[in-house]
């Protein structure tokens, strides 16, 4: 993954609350380097590098974005956090039971049968706005038919990072096989709740 270390760099420091030079001390450089890192002029040699990661992975001074990263990869359910955008969406971080058991080892979502409907949701949700700030959340009931009709109530939640980059998390939570899991499933587009709705 390239990272954009002018973003990464100046969000750390503004996190933090600290200045150029309060930064440039914690990772052993000039204050100057720090503003021609901001300022896109120069990339981090490794050590400076790993030491601003170092800086930014602290669970003392970690942003709360990495600290749900960190959720997300760790949980004990199926979830995901993708990072949207015109490419599509691509895996921030996905939990092992979703890795396993939608995602096939992949970290391709698009290439991923299992998760049709959630491209079909995204791309919905993206057509109404997901990253405008308008819409809350939104959810919808998907059923897995590789394994026996399996029902899911899908939760997804639209978030931003402190570089204001847009991302979707999204969460599984398994269904009785019913007929309202059954008349929900067939719902072509999900649920969505907007800001300021009544």
């Amino acid at each position: 993954m390239d990272i954009d270390w002018a973003k990464t760099v100046r969000s750390l420091r503004l996190r933090l609350r600290l200045k150029q030079g309060a930064m440039a001390e914690l990772i052993g450089v000039s204050q100057t380097y720090v503003s021609r890192i901001e300022s896109g002029l120069v990339l981090p040699p490794e050590p400076v590098a790993a030491a601003i990661m170092k800086l930014a992975e602290d669970p003392r001074t970690r942003s709360l974005f990495d600290d749900l990263r960190a959720t997300v990869n760790h949980s004990p359910f199926p979830c995901l956090l993708l990072q949207t955008g015109p490419d599509g969406p691509s895996v921030e971080a996905a939990s092992t039971d979703m890795t396993r058991d939608f995602m096939a080892g992949t970290k391709q979502v698009r290439d991923t049968p299992g998760l049709d409907r959630l491209i079909s949701d995204l791309d919905a949700l993206a057509r109404e706005g997901l990253n405008d700030g308008s819409i809350l959340g939104a959810s919808a009931v998907w059923v897995d038919r590789e394994r026996s009709d399996r029902f899911w109530q899908v939760r997804y939640t639209p978030i931003r990072d402190e570089t204001g980059a847009s991302f979707v998390h999204v969460t599984l939570a398994g269904l009785e096989d019913s007929p309202a899991a059954r008349a929900a499933a067939n719902d072509a587009t999900p649920r969505i709740d907007r800001f300021n709705e009544s």
